[in-house]
């Protein structure tokens, strides 16, 4: 079996698994280090705020699949990590979780002049958001986004 054949059924098990628990598999990265392969794992609930004890779950659930796999999958190391606060957001999932809060913006098309925004998401609908910024309110469509961060505020 060739590499991407291989990460592709990883891929597709990886991701059976943590929906099994109920979690959602946000990002999944494979690559070799210091004589390793690494299968790199970031999950969140649905509704967000994922704990270390369902990190540590699902890494456990992935590492006795790959211990009663055959040699395939031998010699991986398995990290399964949170998005943490810094999470990027690329789609309406991802928008709605954040509804109300502020965010930085960065956008493939100039809206009104602009490649870079900050605001508050008002509303969130299929293909575009409502985001406030300053005194007016703009509709920025999905496919303009490049990506988007939760502004976070320490008091």
């Amino acid at each position: 079996m060739n590499i991407v054949d291989r990460n592709k059924q990883i891929e597709l098990k990886v991701g059976n698994i943590v929906k099994e628990l109920g979690v959602e598999l946000l990002e999944l990265k494979v690559h070799f280090s210091a004589g390793k392969n690494i299968l790199r794992c970031i999950v969140d609930l649905p509704e967000g705020g994922i704990t270390l004890d369902s990190c540590a779950a699902v890494n456990k659930r992935i590492l006795s699949y790959f211990e009663e796999s055959d040699d395939l999958y031998s010699n991986y190391a398995i990290e399964v990590n949170s998005p943490g606060l810094d999470r990027k957001l690329y789609n309406f999932k991802d928008f709605f979780k954040v509804k109300g809060r502020n965010i930085f913006l960065w956008l493939s098309e100039p809206v009104e002049g602009k490649e870079y925004l900050e605001g508050q998401v008002l509303e969130i609908d299929d293909d575009k958001l409502s985001l406030g910024v300053k005194d007016k309110i703009l509709e920025i469509n999905f496919n303009k986004i490049k990506v988007g961060k939760e502004r976070i505020e320490i008091k």
